[in-house]
């Protein structure tokens, strides 16, 4: 290398003694190619052939395909003015990052490697050494050298201003390319789904819950009345119940009309032998009268204390039966609300098949790497002259 650099010296000399170059000229000429030492061939030189062999013999040409998706739910309406613009900036709603994070996740790596052969289609023969699976690390072929390199061919990005995602997927046939870009949309409206189910139940649970309670009260007390009818060896106390109640009454008229008579009668005939008749009929109604009183209203055995009971029992039915149409009434509208507020994948470009690679860029990508380096000689060159022209000083 040294050699060719004396030549190019030499020929620079000669060609200005040929061709009359003025001297100012030919000097900065000299002062170029001298300047084109060890270092310039070792920060540029050699970094621009290596990147060339790269670049136009190694680098295994690339297809892709893109996918363009959007998330879509219910309109919510924002709190304040303040959160709209936020909600804005952000650039998309909290579940099309969810979606976005899952496919760059270990999650999506694992099915795809499970159901569509992901290693394959990363260590195809037309790959290069350097970017198929597993790469420069050749020993490394478990499941995280395998999501390093997933990372290589896989990106996902969101528009700030629209929230549409594009997802991009390189690979080194284009029907591998759209065979990624399908399975990644199915698993995507799949991971949709369950978040749609997981909210559903999150909203129904609670609901659902206070039926199954209501249920369950209305059970123990239907038990407890039936335990109560076979006690009492009655179906229906209220309707046990009207038949003293009205034999009493009955009896209550009965007495009211013999008084009446004895009253007529002793008015009339004061010694009308029907006298004693009445009075003795009088006394036997007011009897029975005070038996028909005490089995409704006497002792724990009355018509009242078990009517009582079962009232109580009846009441509690009556307000179970109301809180379980409540709770049938809220488990529905939660039912409605939950798939109303239902999230969907909204698939704006299906995987298409590319029709040449688009991968690598190799001009664009070599001048980027000749111009990375012309800019480290040139900042190292100037470090170095700054130094020696403090050292000089």
């Amino acid at each position: 290398m040294v050699e060719l650099v004396r030549r190019a010296h030499a020929a620079a000399r000669e060609a200005v003694a040929i061709g009359g170059w003025r001297p100012n000229i030919g000097a900065a000429t000299i002062r170029f190619l001298r300047s084109m030492n060890i270092w310039f061939w070792a920060i540029v030189g050699v970094p621009t052939l290596l990147a060339a062999v790269y670049f136009f013999a190694i680098a295994a040409d690339l297809y892709v395909t893109e996918v363009k998706f959007v998330v879509r739910g219910p309109n919510k309406s924002p709190l304040s003015s303040v959160g709209a613009l936020l909600g804005a900036a952000g650039g998309g709603s909290e579940d099309t990052f969810a979606v976005n994070e899952f496919l760059m996740s270990r999650d999506a790596v694992r099915k795809l490697d499970q159901a569509n052969n992901l290693r394959a289609l990363l260590t195809r023969p037309e790959g290069d050494p350097v970017t198929r699976f597993p790469g420069l690390m050749f020993w490394r072929k478990d499941f995280e050298a395998l999501y390093s390199a997933y990372g290589r061919f896989v990106s996902v990005e969101v528009d700030g201003n629209s929230g549409i995602s594009t997802l991009q997927i390189k690979a080194y046939r284009p029907e591998d390319a759209q065979a990624l870009g399908r399975a990644l949309l199915a698993y995507s409206e799949q991971l949709v789904n369950e978040l749609n189910e997981r909210a559903r139940q999150d909203a129904v649970g609670v609901f659902q819950r206070e039926v199954e309670a209501a249920e369950r009260d209305i059970a123990k007390i239907q038990a407890q009345l039936t335990a109560y009818r076979i006690k009492e060896k009655m179906l229906d106390p209220k309707t046990a119940a009207t038949g003293p109640l009205a034999l009493l009454a009955q009896m209550e008229g009965q007495l009211a009309n013999s008084r009446a008579q004895l009253a007529e009668v002793i008015k009339n005939a004061p010694n009308s032998p029907q006298i004693p008749l009445i009075k003795t009929r009088i006394g036997s109604l007011e009897k029975l009268i005070t038996d028909e009183r005490s089995k409704i209203t006497g002792d724990e055995k009355s018509v009242a204390t078990s009517l009582t009971e079962y009232e109580r029992l009846d009441v509690q039915r009556q307000l179970g039966e109301k809180m379980l149409a409540s709770a049938v009434t809220s488990l529905e509208s939660a039912r409605l609300e939950a798939q109303r507020q239902q999230l969907y994948l909204e698939t704006i470009t299906q995987p298409n098949l590319s029709d040449y690679p688009l991968y690598p860029k190799r001009i664009a990508s070599l001048s980027i790497v000749v111009a990375s380096c012309l800019l480290a000689y040139g900042m190292a060159w100037v470090l170095v002259a700054g130094i020696r022209e403090h050292a000089s000083a």
